[in-house]
């Protein structure tokens, strides 16, 4: 056999190596290196599509609406008529206080209907008097500052001095020094006086007790009621 150069053995390897389906066409052409091209690079991240991202569209209606929604201004008329329903509203409130009767305010039993001087009174003269107003069927006697006073009744109790040398006339009531009781007003009053076992008030607090019963059941069923007042 008659042996090749070794040029001519070198070409045959390379012819006979090459796939066979591969055509010069499909070949790059020089300078057209794929790795060049940016749109074969896999690390290349696609332009998001306008419109495509749901978020992105919600806060764009949102800015849309907040510049197109006009701005509410103070409206001073609705300020005053709120105003003026809440200046109502505590009125209302002030006046049904008020309207609570002097018995429930304060605290009396049933059968007390009055008292003078109110309970928790400041500012009382030293000379005021103290009145107690029952309901019809109870007596009572008085305590000031734990002193029993004599009950003089209007009935009885109360007599008539014939004038004495130097008068102007005219019989003169002697009333007896204490409380005195008006059977027909149910009405129990003491008057600070110089005849009276207290001629006024000193200053400072004092204390009134009424010890009152029912007329059928006699005094020895009693019960009792206190207020304090402050005499100036």
């Amino acid at each position: 056999m008659e042996s090749q150069p070794l040029g001519a053995r070198l070409a045959d390897v390379a012819t006979t190596s090459a796939p066979p389906d591969q055509h010069p066409e499909d070949q790059h052409p020089a300078g057209d290196d794929p790795i060049d091209r940016p749109d074969d690079d896999p690390t290349t991240v696609p332009a998001p599509v306008h419109g495509s991202d749901p978020l992105a569209g919600l806060e764009r209606v949102e800015a849309s609406l907040g510049a197109t929604k006009p701005r509410r201004r103070l409206d001073v008329k609705l300020l005053l008529a709120s105003f003026g329903i809440a200046l109502g509203l505590v009125l209302v409130v002030v006046g049904l206080l008020r309207s609570v009767t002097g018995r429930e305010q304060q605290g009396l039993p049933d059968v007390i209907e009055n008292i003078d001087p109110i309970r928790g009174a400041t500012q009382v003269p030293q000379q005021t008097r103290v009145f107690v107003d029952l309901v019809t069927g109870y007596e009572a006697i008085m305590f000031i500052d734990g002193v029993e006073l004599d009950v003089i009744s209007l009935d009885g109790d109360i007599t008539q001095r014939p004038p004495g040398l130097g008068d102007g006339g005219g019989e003169q009531v002697v009333v007896p020094p204490g409380a005195i009781y008006e059977p027909g007003n149910n009405t129990l009053t003491f008057t600070p006086g110089s005849t009276q076992p207290i001629e006024a008030f000193s200053t400072g607090q004092h204390t009134i007790t009424i010890r009152y019963w029912r007329t059928e059941d006699g005094p020895d069923r009693f019960r009792t009621f206190s207020w304090n007042f402050y005499a100036v």
